[in-house]
């Protein structure tokens, strides 16, 4: 994201209020909400993210690999463990 240009040194206000609705900016909502909650473990069930970043990712060759990236991070989606239900 650092080679392609857009990430973010600086966490927008927008993301201490997020309420997982509408979000103004793709790239930082994947930096400051989906990576953190996906590496802490907040996300339990598979969530693809490739089909929702894909219209921003193929729009210019420099976000290829980001897209390779996050499709490979969406095939690991099936391993989540479900929580379980009694």
């Amino acid at each position: 994201m650092q080679e392609a240009g857009v990430w973010s040194e600086v966490i927008p206000g927008w993301v201490q209020n997020y309420q997982g609705n509408q979000f103004p900016d793709i790239w930082q909502w994947l930096q400051f909400i989906y990576l953190p909650m996906r590496l802490n473990g907040t996300i339990t069930e598979p969530h693809y993210i490739a089909p929702i970043l894909s219209p921003f990712l193929q729009a210019e060759t420099k976000y290829r690999h980001i897209l390779q990236l996050v499709i490979e991070l969406d095939s690991l989606s099936p391993t989540i463990e479900k929580k379980q239900t009694i």
